[in-house]
Protein backbone atom coordinates (compact mmCIF):
# COMPACT_ATOMS: atom_id res chain seq x y z
CA UNK A 1 0.00 0.00 0.00
CA UNK A 2 1.40 3.39 -0.99
CA UNK A 3 1.48 6.14 1.64
CA UNK A 4 -0.94 9.02 0.98
CA UNK A 5 1.86 11.63 0.76
CA UNK A 6 3.70 9.46 -1.75
CA UNK A 7 0.50 9.22 -3.81
CA UNK A 8 0.33 13.03 -3.91
CA UNK A 9 3.93 13.21 -5.13
CA UNK A 10 3.23 10.69 -7.89
CA UNK A 11 0.09 12.55 -8.93
CA UNK A 12 1.96 15.86 -9.10
CA UNK A 13 4.74 14.27 -11.15
CA UNK A 14 2.22 12.88 -13.62
CA UNK A 15 0.59 16.31 -13.89
CA UNK A 16 3.94 17.91 -14.67
CA UNK A 17 4.65 15.29 -17.32
CA UNK A 18 1.25 15.95 -18.88
CA UNK A 19 1.94 19.68 -18.91
CA UNK A 20 5.39 19.26 -20.52
CA UNK A 21 3.91 16.90 -23.11
CA UNK A 22 1.25 19.45 -24.06
CA UNK A 23 3.89 22.18 -24.39
CA UNK A 24 6.08 19.87 -26.50
CA UNK A 25 3.17 19.24 -28.87
CA UNK A 26 2.86 22.99 -29.55
CA UNK A 27 0.40 24.29 -26.95
CA UNK A 28 1.13 27.58 -25.18
CA UNK A 29 2.67 27.07 -21.71
CA UNK A 30 -0.04 29.07 -19.88
CA UNK A 31 -2.88 27.13 -21.52
CA UNK A 32 -1.09 23.81 -20.98
CA UNK A 33 -0.62 24.59 -17.29
CA UNK A 34 -4.31 25.43 -16.81
CA UNK A 35 -5.46 22.39 -18.76
CA UNK A 36 -3.10 20.02 -16.93
CA UNK A 37 -4.12 21.58 -13.61
CA UNK A 38 -7.81 20.93 -14.29
CA UNK A 39 -7.12 17.34 -15.31
CA UNK A 40 -4.98 16.73 -12.25
CA UNK A 41 -7.51 18.16 -9.79
CA UNK A 42 -10.08 15.58 -10.81
CA UNK A 43 -7.48 12.79 -10.84
CA UNK A 44 -6.11 13.61 -7.38
CA UNK A 45 -9.57 13.98 -5.81
CA UNK A 46 -10.72 10.69 -7.30
CA UNK A 47 -7.62 8.70 -6.41
CA UNK A 48 -8.33 8.31 -2.72
CA UNK A 49 -11.13 9.11 -0.32
CA UNK A 50 -10.50 11.24 2.74
CA UNK A 51 -10.58 9.56 6.16
CA UNK A 52 -10.13 5.97 7.25
CA UNK A 53 -12.21 4.44 4.47
CA UNK A 54 -10.61 2.10 1.98
CA UNK A 55 -9.48 3.32 -1.43
CA UNK A 56 -11.29 2.29 -4.57
CA UNK A 57 -10.63 -1.36 -5.35
CA UNK A 58 -9.23 -2.11 -1.89
CA UNK A 59 -10.79 -4.08 0.92
CA UNK A 60 -11.04 -2.40 4.31
CA UNK A 61 -9.08 -4.32 6.95
CA UNK A 62 -11.04 -5.80 9.81
CA UNK A 63 -9.44 -5.39 13.23
CA UNK A 64 -8.98 -8.57 15.22
CA UNK A 65 -10.28 -8.87 18.74
CA UNK A 66 -7.73 -8.56 21.54
CA UNK A 67 -6.64 -11.75 23.28
CA UNK A 68 -6.82 -12.13 27.06
CA UNK A 69 -3.20 -11.05 27.65
CA UNK A 70 -3.66 -7.91 25.55
CA UNK A 71 -6.86 -7.07 27.42
CA UNK A 72 -5.06 -7.53 30.75
CA UNK A 73 -2.17 -5.28 29.71
CA UNK A 74 -4.54 -2.63 28.36
CA UNK A 75 -6.60 -2.59 31.56
CA UNK A 76 -3.53 -2.50 33.83
CA UNK A 77 -1.27 -0.31 31.73
CA UNK A 78 -0.50 2.09 34.61
CA UNK A 79 0.20 -0.65 37.15
CA UNK A 80 3.27 -2.88 37.42
CA UNK A 81 5.92 -0.24 36.84
CA UNK A 82 9.43 -0.11 38.24
CA UNK A 83 9.45 2.36 41.12
CA UNK A 84 13.23 2.77 41.50
CA UNK A 85 16.46 2.02 39.69
CA UNK A 86 17.55 2.47 36.10
CA UNK A 87 14.22 1.25 34.76
CA UNK A 88 12.10 3.61 36.88
CA UNK A 89 8.77 4.31 35.18
CA UNK A 90 9.03 1.42 32.69
CA UNK A 91 6.56 -1.47 32.68
CA UNK A 92 7.62 -4.54 34.67
CA UNK A 93 6.38 -7.35 32.42
CA UNK A 94 7.76 -10.04 34.72
CA UNK A 95 5.44 -8.97 37.55
CA UNK A 96 2.60 -8.32 35.14
CA UNK A 97 2.94 -11.83 33.70
CA UNK A 98 2.95 -13.39 37.17
CA UNK A 99 -0.22 -11.47 38.08
CA UNK A 100 -1.88 -12.44 34.80
CA UNK A 101 -1.17 -16.13 35.38
CA UNK A 102 -3.13 -15.91 38.66
CA UNK A 103 -6.27 -14.64 36.89
CA UNK A 104 -8.89 -17.02 35.40
CA UNK A 105 -7.94 -15.91 31.88
CA UNK A 106 -4.27 -16.63 32.59
CA UNK A 107 -5.02 -20.05 34.07
CA UNK A 108 -7.05 -20.98 30.99
CA UNK A 109 -3.95 -20.92 28.80
CA UNK A 110 -1.93 -23.33 30.98
CA UNK A 111 -1.61 -26.92 29.85
CA UNK A 112 -0.57 -29.79 32.12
Amino acid sequence: MIHMAATDIYAKALCQLLEFDLVAKGMEPGVAKVLAGKACETTIKGSYSIGKTARKGQVKKIKRALNSWQKFVKANKNKYKYKTGTRKGQVNFKKMSAAFKKTPAGKKGKKK
